[in-house]
């Protein structure tokens, strides 16, 4: 459901735009994406049915002037580039939802700029980010909306389900479908063989296991010594994908938010966007854990 900040771009009827969502749901921002391009592409069609056909296959990701890309890359930018120029399958506008613009590499974000700053007629493009922290020259030529999570409230959890889940709305959903005991640890020495689980199929089955490992190991680590650390770093390294690492990173320091060095631990969560030794970085970090 769009707010009133997003119904008055749509009434605004703009010929063409560049938006940036931005906020720490990355599932919700790609989700309200899709609903404000589903009203972008139907926006001069007047009849209910046909409508509802375009929002269904857009939140689907099966429009055919939709393109949704997670991680941007030059030659992905020059693809984007092309597309801009040519004719809509449907008549109307394009859009271009592009996830990850935070991680965007310099001579991408110059090749995207040529085209964001005044895009032509009828292309749209709306860049999806955790943080607001991105590269100026797109901030400013975006109009920016911040996508706030949704409440514990309006979600029907807990606080404890909510914190779990870092309020995240998509992992909570899923989990409300299922009869999973959030309280039943799992030990963090189980790490390894859970990783290897969650590489194979992301579900949140597995998701859940990962998380409670994670929990078990700041709630332990007190008590560690150094070597039992650097062990839970290298099973980490060795079984977990670049995403995977990023998933665990983030959700390590948002346990240990109220930690005395969480400046220094928020440098390692900024390094991980460029092209660093992963095993050192996760070494030191849950060493300072």
């Amino acid at each position: 459901m769009l707010d009133e900040f997003l119904k008055n771009e749509l009434s605004f009827n703009r010929e063409a735009g560049t938006y940036l969502f931005y906020g720490d749901d990355l599932e919700k921002n790609y989700r309200i994406a899709l609903e404000f391009s589903a009203e972008l592409f139907s926006r001069n069609i007047e009849n209910e049915d046909e409508k509802s056909k375009i929002k269904d296959k857009t939140l689907r990701n099966l429009y055919s002037d939709l393109m949704v890309v997670d991680n941007l890359n030059i030659d992905t930018v020059r693809d984007i580039i092309k597309k801009t120029y040519t004719s809509s399958h449907e008549g109307g506008a394009k859009v271009f939802i592009l996830k990850n613009i935070q991680d965007i590499r310099k001579e991408s974000a110059n090749a995207m700029l040529k085209i964001i700053e005044e895009p032509t007629r009828d292309n749209f493009f709306i860049l999806i980010s955790k943080r607001l922290n991105i590269l100026s020259t797109i901030k400013s030529r975006s109009i920016i909306y911040r996508v706030r999570k949704s409440t514990p409230e309006e979600l029907g959890v807990d606080k404890y389900v909510y914190n779990f889940f870092l309020g995240i709305s998509n992992d909570i959903e899923e989990y409300k479908e299922q009869e999973i005991d959030l309280m039943l640890e799992r030990s963090y020495k189980s790490i390894a063989g859970v990783l290897k689980e969650y590489e194979k199929e992301k579900n949140i089955i597995v998701k859940i296991d990962l998380y409670k490992c994670l929990r078990n190991f700041v709630q332990e680590s007190t008590s560690l010594k150094k070597y039992e650390k650097i062990k839970f770093a290298e099973d980490i390294y060795s079984n977990a994908s670049k995403e995977s690492i990023n998933l665990i990173v983030d959700y390590i320091i948002n346990l240990v938010k109220k930690n005395k060095n969480l400046k220094e631990k928020l440098e390692y969560k900024k390094m991980l966007r460029y092209p660093v030794n992963m095993k050192l970085l996760l070494i030191n970090l849950l060493l300072s854990v």
